[in-house]
């Protein structure tokens, strides 16, 4: 499968997603993605039925699924009378956390244009002034629970599974260490005034919990714990702006000379995103790439993104868009 363009961050398939997406290789920790909204916009691209944009949808999700890592998050968004199907429609393939409220108003507090031109006299329902994004995780999905199970006995089997690279790491430092449990019990009591907490519940599978960041500094003075904290932690690190589940961000206006698509999002707020959940160097995908703004947000940040993109006029956008911000960051490097 040959790209449409390629750097050595990005790279970008032109075609229908859900013929691309079972040819990729490799993990994808991160699915950030603004698929149709299903009759918002006046576009071609936009034409499809509810019905239309759910099939749409599982489609993507079902050949998607294999390929998240088992920590990934996902960011879908949506139109606001679109949210409630799109969350039961996601959680049946992953773990709903959060519906962010995107607030769409100029950085003074002022409506945007659409909003600060409706004839109140003519409204028959309440004016949409946001957009929705769906935030997921894979761990605990109903989809993963076993059928013939409760769900809490399912996800807690899969909790097991999905920590098991994890758990067999602190057994194999235990093992190595040639300490018993009650030696352990002891340093950790003189370290941190908890006696059983770490040996029980980090070094056992059983109830097994991820340890807080002075517990494993604590065990590590003494066990051969050779991986950084960061290294094994799930990664969610908020930045200012996106710490609640209700967003400020400016749009891109009409008229606006970076507007080059009619659902373009902001690049803050996307590299805020791709922050808040990965870590460089890590992948994102963005099967409806649109404007490409993922990919510029992905080079941004020191991360990797595969974008697919349907329409030849957004795929020539996008190649330009990356070829600017691989350029912009050259010359961030020779200035500094």
């Amino acid at each position: 499968m040959k790209p449409y363009f390629e750097n050595n961050s990005v790279t970008l398939y032109r075609g229908d997603c859900r013929e691309v997406l079972p040819e990729l290789a490799g993990t994808v920790n991160l699915l950030l993605t603004d698929p149709p909204y299903s009759r918002v916009k006046s576009d071609d691209w936009d034409r499809c039925t509810h019905s239309d944009l759910e099939a749409l949808l599982r489609d993507v999700f079902a050949a998607i699924l294999p390929k998240i890592a088992k920590n990934g998050a996902v960011y879908c968004f949506c139109w606001p009378y679109f949210s409630a199907r799109l969350q039961m429609l996601m959680a049946d393939y992953f773990n709903i956390l959060n519906e962010i409220v995107w607030m769409k108003r100029r950085p003074t507090g002022a409506h945007c244009g659409p909003q600060a031109k409706a004839s109140l006299e003519s409204l028959r329902k309440f004016f949409p002034e946001t957009e929705r994004i769906v935030f997921a995780e894979m761990l605990g999905s109903d989809a993963s629970a076993s059928a013939d199970a409760g769900y809490q006995d399912a996800s807690a089997k899969l909790w097991t599974e999905l920590m098991r690279p994890l758990i067999d790491y602190f057994a194999a430092a235990k093992q190595e260490s040639g300490l018993s449990a009650g030696e352990i019990c002891d340093r950790m009591f003189e370290l941190t005034g908890k006696r059983y907490v770490f040996e029980r519940h980090t070094l056992g599978a059983s109830q097994w919990v991820f340890p807080t960041w002075e517990q494993y500094e604590a065990a590590a003075t003494f066990l051969p714990l050779r991986r950084q904290y960061e290294e094994l932690r799930r990664r969610h690190t908020p930045v200012p702006d996106n710490f609640t589940d209700l967003w400020w961000y400016s749009p891109i206006l009409a008229g606006s000379a970076e507007r080059v698509h009619c659902c373009q999002k902001p690049d803050r707020m996307i590299q805020d995103m791709i922050i808040t959940s990965t870590r460089p160097g890590e992948l994102v995908l963005d099967p409806f790439a649109g404007s490409g703004t993922t990919g510029v947000a992905a080079m941004r940040t020191g991360r990797r993104a595969v974008l697919i993109e349907q329409d030849g006029k957004y795929c020539d956008i996008i190649a330009n868009r990356l070829i600017a911000a691989e350029g912009d960051l050259f010359a961030g490097m020779e200035g500094a």
